[in-house]
């Protein structure tokens, strides 16, 4: 496995920067992509520079992944989450290359009470939802050697996600509220990293199997139970004063962009075709956690 070499976009990414540190460990090579050459949009240009690092996989983690923000920005939103993997799609197969690719459970409208399976209806509730959907399609369209992994509720000790702003708001205000009525399965970003290293161990045996995958941390949850798991583990700490989390519903939370009451993934598909289980999200968020206090002593 030591000559697979790894092109990687997004390199401010949770999970780019997870895979670029899983793959050293694997023996694998993985460099970052000048993302200003995504950016511009020129075919050419981003197929010259793929070709340039000689690549076996193309890893496409560019996101614009806050979800009120892609609502208020929705050209900014279009470019980063659907044209860049157009873009992508067009230049690895013109260069026949397989590309890898993050979409969202936010493709599906949680309406369902039952986790969805890959080939579920799919009804975006807001923007950002929408341009991950088109991404999907586009890669489908042009780029047949295509791996789709949908993931959801993604944390891990870097970035601005759910895990870190409770922290913040547990150790300044000693008080944080939490959508109690929306379900979904956090997902530390070290386990995708660990889930794409796995798909490409297997690709690499000219295995056939393309498509679309769904991988979620193990244990359904609302945000307000994600909460209160950071809030136990905080305490171990010593950081905060808060004794629980005060629950509110999506109507009362202030957001611009509506989501899913449900997006529990079904991960039946990638256990079966790639043996890869479900790991508990709970021992990630213990391990970030860890981190986040080490890294401020």
């Amino acid at each position: 496995m030591s000559n697979i070499k790894l092109l990687v976009t997004g390199c401010s990414s949770q999970v780019g920067s997870a895979l670029c540190a899983r793959a050293l460990k694997e023996g694998m090579s993985a460099v970052w992509f000048d993302d200003s050459i995504l950016n511009s949009l020129q075919l050419e240009s981003v197929q010259a520079a793929i070709s340039s690092h000689k690549p076996d996989y193309v890893i496409n983690t560019f996101s614009y992944s806050v979800v009120d923000v892609a609502q208020n920005n929705p050209q900014k939103n279009q470019t980063a989450n659907y044209d860049v993997a157009m873009i992508l799609a067009k230049a690895c197969n013109g260069l026949d290359l397989p590309l890898l690719h993050l979409s969202t459970d936010y493709v599906f409208d949680g309406e369902q009470r039952a986790p969805y399976k890959e080939e579920a209806n799919m009804a975006p509730v807001n923007r950002f939802g929408e341009a991950k959907l088109a991404a999907e399609q586009a890669i489908k369209q042009h780029c047949p050697k295509h791996i789709i992994v949908r993931v959801g509720w993604i944390f891990s000790a870097q970035g601005n996600n759910f895990v870190l702003r409770t922290l913040r708001q547990l150790q300044q205000h000693h008080y944080v509220k939490a959508v109690s009525d929306q379900q979904g399965c956090p997902t530390y970003a070290n386990d995708v990293a660990r889930v794409i290293i796995a798909i490409i161990k297997q690709l690499d045996c000219s295995i056939n199997v393309w498509g679309t995958y769904h991988y979620s941390g193990a244990e359904v949850t609302t945000w307000k139970g994600f909460a209160e798991a950071i809030l136990a583990a905080a305490k171990k700490h010593g950081v905060t004063q808060a004794e629980t989390i005060h629950a509110v519903t999506s109507l009362e939370w202030p957001a611009k962009a509506p989501r899913p009451v449900y997006s529990v993934l079904d991960c039946t598909k990638i256990l079966s075709t790639f043996g890869i289980r479900q790991r508990p999200w709970r021992s990630g968020l213990v391990k970030v956690i860890n981190q986040v206090f080490k890294a401020a002593e």
